[in-house]
């Protein structure tokens, strides 16, 4: 009997301790103002985040959720709730932009097209895009009907690259002086236009597509978080 007892008991320790492991997560940094801490950092959900008056930080959960937290604070993130799921974010965010393309001086290039995966650069349209790390981005057209080139300078000009757009190829990959990266700004001359992209990586330390597509979305690549998350919506 006192066997079966012991069993029983070690039985229920290992099953509370499986439900709080379950419940322990590392929360990766997006953004950090007043406090040192890096895009991209980890922390453990368990143990208390100090944060003072001014401080603050914006979290993404295992499953993608975004949790803000501001100070003065004392406590483990996971204390601070759930957060906002990627989808809910998502959805938002798609409310806000057609509540924008129905006002009038809309202009060109605000408007976001469907990417056909999730790393393309979109050369139509001006704003923020992502880059996994180590990667060079691929652009991309919505209509390749017709021969076309592209240019691609950083913002400074420093310097200037130009590939030929043959027609019915819609990605195009150009070879640049200096490696696109990160932090930084460029322009895409296309069709004779001018575009402004803004270039953010994904860091290594998002686990999953759930997380790269709420960072995505916390960095305004709307679009590519829109492509990365599609496959799963059709499952």
């Amino acid at each position: 009997m006192a066997n079966r007892q012991a069993l029983g008991i070690c039985a229920l320790a290992a099953v509370l301790l499986a439900g709080t492991s379950a419940r322990a997560e590392n929360f990766i940094v997006v953004e950090a103002r007043g406090v040192g801490i890096k895009p991209g950092a980890s922390i453990d959900s368990t143990k208390p985040l100090t944060l003072k008056q001014g401080q603050h930080v914006t979290l993404i959960s295992q499953d993608g959720a975004t949790l803000t937290i501001d100070g003065p604070y004392d406590k483990p993130p996971a204390a601070g709730g759930q957060g906002r799921s990627v989808g809910a974010t998502l959805a938002g965010l798609a409310t806000e932009r057609t509540a924008r393309t129905g006002e009038a001086g809309v202009t060109r290039g605000t408007t976001l097209n469907t990417l056909p995966a999730a790393w393309l650069v979109d050369v139509t349209h001006s704003g923020s895009v992502c880059l996994q790390e180590n990667h060079q981005p691929e652009f991309w057209r919505p209509d390749a009907t017709s021969a076309s080139s592209l240019t691609v300078m950083p913002a400074d000009h420093s310097w200037k690259s130009q590939a030929p757009w043959p027609a019915g190829v819609d990605r195009l990959k150009v070879t640049t002086d200096v490696p696109i990266h990160g932090g930084a700004s460029y322009v895409i001359k296309f069709n004779g236009s001018d575009y402004s992209l803004s270039v953010n990586t994904i860091p290594a330390s998002l686990a999953n597509d759930s997380m790269r597509a709420a960072w995505m979305l916390q960095k305004g690549c709307e679009a590519q978080a829109e492509a990365l998350l599609r496959p799963r919506a059709n499952e």
